[in-house]
């Protein structure tokens, strides 16, 4: 058996079980004798040493560059509701909490109208006026962002507002669009250790995580604008995380729960990476013969836990901790935001949530292209990584993996990516009655399983050279497109 990595001790095990009994996941499974070209992979025993710790420095610090270049060439506010987050990140910061139907605020409306919006048509109020009218802005200046959770904004405000008073930034979106390099940089660094865990190459691991971190995806939405979807990368990867570590026997069952449940009250969205890792244990846990009946039954609790999250219990905290302020008054033009009231439905369409199931699949072929990023050359890159990450996927799942745990993370990721958009679809349609398709952003939690199991596949011979140099010729247009827009 494996020793403990990075002071990790033995959690409980199945009752009945003794410590020299292997258990099903306990005991992880090796890497293969040698590939395809005869080189032998890294040892169990070499999971984790120095030169880690500083490929994720190296992380961290890519993540910075890339996001420091595009903001240096993208001031404007990016359409996605970002001025709604801003609002909530700047306010947060100071421990208050927008509602829903409240406007955003001055301090958010005057970096809008100093930045303008980047969306086609946009003409805002001039930059400068002592006091700004809200219904000027998108959304006639509602907090779309209001509904959320507040951890990510807390987090990203406080620290914005600190770095802000102490003079390393001149502004606080400009300090929470660099944090998100923070964000980003931790998320890549989770999910290098997670391929440390499936005992996956080195170089193979440097691959797939090029090939993720350089697309306007992780770009764009983790990282270079404000927004909660910058934490989904992270806690999708942590999600993970836990579930590997109580395979292993090294995180007891009863912190499992907890983790899960924090990482929904951070981003609801988190319960794409949630269900993957329930249904990954309903396989693995549910097919071992050797656990007592009650273990193998365990995980078939957590599909019905998270519907009920997702459709009772979220709305109620938030609405008991953040109870709505009060509708606009009758002389008011608009009671609600626009976007609530244009895309109001009466009924679900089959139609269209079916029309959904490759929108997520995958999330990088569907991604805001924003100005810097804008060329065809850009666009063939994504389209020639979309094929490529297809393939891998599908490669690692059916025919290459040497591991049933490699293989059945793969399974559930294409399952997920591929259920992600009809599900949100229909579940805006039928919970909300409101008429939006899943943006591709959206399975960001899903990315750093994505990274994992394609770092499965490139492990072996030809595949990891035409993968390297796929990864290398958009990390390159990637950076001169960024720079060239300076």
């Amino acid at each position: 058996m494996s020793e403990p990595a990075d002071g990790d001790t033995p959690g409980d095990r199945p009752p009945g079980s003794d410590d020299d009994t292997p258990v099903a996941g306990v005991v992880l499974d090796p890497p293969p004798e040698t590939d395809d070209r005869g080189d032998e992979p890294e040892r169990d025993a070499a999971i984790w040493v120095r030169d880690d710790w500083y490929v994720c420095l190296g992380l961290f610090l890519v993540s910075l560059l890339f996001v420091g270049l595009h903001q240096a060439s993208y001031e404007t506010l990016s359409p996605i509701d970002e001025l709604q987050h801003v609002d909530f990140v700047i306010r947060a910061g100071e421990f208050d909490i927008p509602l829903r139907n409240e406007r955003v605020g001055q301090e958010a409306m005057a970096e809008a109208a100093c930045r303008s919006v980047d969306a086609p048509g946009y003409e805002g109020p001039p930059c400068g006026l002592d006091e700004y009218d809200p219904a000027e802005f998108q959304e006639d200046g509602f907090n779309t962002a209001a509904s959320q959770f507040p951890p990510y904004y807390v987090v990203t405000g406080v620290t914005a507002r600190v770095l802000t008073e102490i003079g390393v930034f001149d502004s606080k979106v400009t300090a929470a669009r660099t944090l998100g390099a923070v964000w980003a940089g931790a998320a890549w660094s989770v999910a290098w250790y997670l391929m440390a865990l499936l005992g996956i190459r080195r170089r193979a691991r440097a691959v797939a995580l090029t090939l993720l971190l350089v697309t306007p995806l992780t770009i764009f939405h983790a990282g270079a604008t404000v927004n909660a979807d910058v934490s989904l990368m992270l806690t999708g990867a942590l999600a993970v995380l836990a579930t590997m570590k109580y395979e292993a026997g090294r995180l007891r069952w009863w912190w499992l729960p907890p983790i899960y449940a924090g990482l929904l009250f951070v981003e609801a969205t988190n319960i794409l990476a949630i269900a993957a890792c329930g249904a990954y244990l309903m396989v693995r846990q549910g097919t071992d013969a050797t656990m007592p009946w009650r273990w193998r039954l365990a995980p078939l609790v957590i599909p019905p836990s998270l519907f009920l999250f997702r459709t009772e219990l979220a709305g109620r905290v938030h609405e008991a901790l953040f109870p709505p302020a009060p509708r606009a008054s009758a002389g008011d033009r608009v009671s609600s935001a626009p976007m609530f009231v244009n895309h109001r439905i009466d009924e679900v369409s089959i139609d269209k949530v079916l029309g959904q199931l490759s929108s997520t699949f995958t999330p990088v072929r569907n991604p805001y292209f924003s100005p810097p990023l804008r060329s065809q050359v850009t666009i063939a890159g994504v389209e020639l990584t979309n094929w490529l990450l297809i393939s891998l996927m599908f490669a690692t799942a059916f025919v290459v993996a040497v591991t049933d745990r490699a293989a059945w993370w793969a399974r559930v990721t294409i399952a997920a990516l591929l259920a992600a958009g009809p599900f949100y679809t229909f579940y805006f349609a039928y919970f909300s009655n409101q008429d939006f398709p899943a943006p591709a952003r959206f399975a960001l939690p899903l990315v750093p399983l994505m990274v994992v199991v394609v770092a499965a596949a490139i492990q072996y011979g030809r595949v990891f050279l035409i993968a390297s140099a796929v990864a290398a010729l958009c990390a390159v247009n990637t950076l001169y497109q960024l720079v060239s827009a300076l």
